[in-house]
C-alpha cells in the first residue's frame, strides 16, 4: 500500500504550473456564503412545513440545561448573537456562537436540576438490566404481516404529512387556528419528510449486514445517503464526517442528544422485528446511539417496541401498558411515561389529559423527547384504535406533531392492518424524499423491501 507521503510526493513531482492562467478564488466565496447562510439559519429559521419559528442555537442552550447543566454563561451571549444576526454582522455572530459553544463544553452540573435525580443507563446491557422484571404474556402473532407492514408505513407517512403543517405550536394555538379542520389534513398533504430518510438508512444497514448490524453500519449509511440533518442528527452527521463514530457521534458535543430524533425514526425496527419486541429494542438501540444518549435512546427503543407489539395486540391501551416492560426503571423517561398514562386514565379526553401534564414540561423544548412521549401516550390512549382520532389527539397536545402522528400512525396502521382512504388516497401511493436514488418510492416497494430485510434478519436471529 502506497504511503501518504509517497502519494503527495508523486502528485507534486508531476504537477506543472499553467502558463499565464488567472487565479480562481470562486470556491472560497461559495464556501463563505454557505457558512453565512447556515449560521444565520441556526439563529433564526422557520420549520419548512408549518413555518413555526425557531432559534436552534437558543434551543441548544435550553437542551443542555434540560440535560442537567448550568448554562448561565452561555445564556449571557444570546442577546449579542441575535443582534449580530439581525444586523448581518457575520464576524460578530461567529465570535458569539463560538463563545456559547465553549461555555456549553465547560458547563457544570446545575444544583437542584431534577435531571440528576434519575438513572441514565447507556449501554444496551445496562438498559436491558433496568427493564422491569415482570413481563407481560404476549398475545399470538397476527396473520397478514406484509399487509400490516404496508399499513404501518402508510400510517406513518400519513401522520407525518398531517403533522408537517402543524408542528411547532401549542395545542391551544392549533385549535384556535384550525378548529375542526384538524380532524383531517389542514393542507394538501405531501409525503416529503426528513424523518423517514433515517429509516431508509436503517433498512440499508440491515439489508447489508443482517441481524448483526451495528451502530457503525447505520452511521455509514447516514454518510452515504443523508445530506443534511437538524439538531441531534446535524451534530451526529458532522461528527461522523470528522471520523467520530457511534456511539461517540451521539455524545460528543451533541447538546440535543435527548430530543425526539431517535423516537421519530425507529418504528422501522418494529416493522422489521414484527411481534418480537426484544429484537426491536436491540435494533433500535443500535440505531439510536448514532445521534442520541440516555432518554433520547429510551425514546427510540420505546417507539420500536410499541410498533413491534402492534403485530400482536388489538387494543391500543393494552399495548401501552405492555410497552412499559421495555422502559428502564428509575429513569426520567419512565417517570414521564407513568405520569402521562396516569393522566390519560384520569381524564375524559386528550385535551384534559394534556392539561394535567403540561405544567411539567414548561422548561422543555417542543422537540424534547419528554413532552412528545406524553403526547404519544395520550394520543394512543384516546384513539379507540382509530388512526384519525389518534392524529387529532396528538395535535391537540401540539409540539412535534409530525413525529408524534407518524409514530401513532405506524402503530395503529400495523395493529389494524388498514388505513382509511381519507388518509391514504391523498398521498398518491408514493413516498418522496431528497435522498439520491430514493426520490420516489412506492408504498408497495417499501413493504417489499422491509419484508426482505425482515426475513433475512429473522433467519439469522433464529426466529
Amino acid at each position: 500500500m502506497e504511503k501518504a507521503w509517497e502519494r503527495e510526493f508523486e502528485l507534486r513531482r508531476g504537477a506543472r504550473p499553467p502558463s499565464g492562467a488567472a487565479s480562481d478564488w470562486t470556491g472560497v466565496g461559495t464556501v463563505l456564503e454557505a457558512r453565512k447562510a447556515l449560521l444565520s439559519m441556526l439563529w433564526y429559521s422557520e420549520v419548512p412545513g408549518s413555518r413555526a419559528p425557531e432559534r436552534a442555537f437558543v434551543d441548544m442552550i435550553q437542551a443542555w440545561n434540560e440535560r442537567g447543566f448550568d448554562v448561565a454563561e452561555a445564556e449571557a451571549s444570546i442577546d449579542e448573537a441575535i443582534a449580530a444576526n439581525d444586523r448581518g454582522d457575520h464576524g460578530a455572530l461567529e465570535v458569539a456562537s463560538a463563545r456559547i459553544l465553549a461555555a456549553l463544553a465547560r458547563a457544570k452540573p446545575e444544583k437542584g436540576n431534577p435531571s440528576w435525580d434519575f438513572a441514565r443507563p447507556e449501554s444496551y446491557d445496562d438498559i436491558r438490566a433496568a427493564f422491569p422484571k415482570s413481563r407481560p404474556s404476549l398475545p399470538p402473532l397476527k396473520s397478514g404481516i406484509p399487509e400490516r407492514v404496508l399499513s404501518g408505513w402508510i400510517g406513518q407517512i400519513a401522520g407525518g404529512s398531517y403533522g408537517t403543517a402543524l408542528e411547532g405550536y401549542t395545542g391551544d394555538v392549533l385549535r384556535e387556528t384550525f378548529g375542526e379542520r384538524m380532524s383531517g389534513y389542514v393542507v394538501p398533504p405531501e409525503s416529503l419528510n426528513d424523518d423517514v430518510t433515517y429509516e431508509l438508512a436503517a433498512l440499508r444497514a440491515i439489508e447489508e449486514s443482517g441481524d448483526g448490524f451495528s451502530a457503525l453500519d447505520v452511521g455509514r449509511e447516514w454518510l452515504r445517503i443523508i445530506p443534511f440533518g437538524w439538531s441531534a442528527e446535524m451534530i451526529a452527521l458532522d461528527n461522523l464526517r470528522r471520523g467520530v463514530m457511534p456511539p461517540a457521534s451521539g455524545r460528543e458535543g451533541n447538546w440535543f442528544s435527548e430530543w425526539i430524533g431517535a423516537q421519530m425514526r425507529t418504528m422501522v425496527h418494529g416493522f422489521v422485528a414484527a411481534g418480537d419486541p426484544d429484537r426491536a429494542a436491540s435494533y433500535a438501540w443500535r440505531d439510536s446511539v448514532v445521534s442520541h444518549t440516555g432518554n433520547g435512546v429510551y425514546g427510540g427503543i420505546h417507539a420500536a417496541v410499541m410498533t413491534s407489539l402492534a403485530f400482536r395486540y388489538d387494543d391500543a391501551r393494552e399495548l401501552l401498558a405492555a410497552s412499559r416492560a421495555w422502559i428502564p426503571d428509575g429513569t426520567e423517561f419512565a417517570s414521564v411515561f407513568d405520569e402521562a398514562l396516569a393522566a390519560a386514565r384520569a381524564s375524559e379526553g386528550a385535551v384534559e389529559a394534556w392539561k394535567r401534564v403540561e405544567p411539567r414540561f414548561r422548561r422543555f423544548n417542543w422537540i424534547h423527547v419528554f413532552p412528545n412521549l406524553a403526547a404519544v401516550v395520550i394520543g394512543l390512549w384516546f384513539s379507540r384504535g382509530d388512526i384519525g382520532t389518534a392524529f387529532r389527539a396528538v395535535a391537540d397536545c401540539g409540539l412535534d406533531v409530525d413525529c408524534n402522528a407518524g409514530e401513532v400512525g405506524s402503530i395503529l396502521g400495523a395493529m389494524n392492518g388498514y388505513v382509511g382512504t381519507a388518509w391514504s388516497d391523498p398521498l398518491g401511493g408514493v413516498l418522496e424524499t431528497y435522498v439520491p436514488g430514493y426520490e420516489r418510492v412506492t408504498f408497495e416497494e417499501l413493504r417489499d423491501w422491509t419484508m426482505r430485510v425482515s426475513d433475512r434478519a429473522a433467519r439469522e436471529a433464529g426466529r
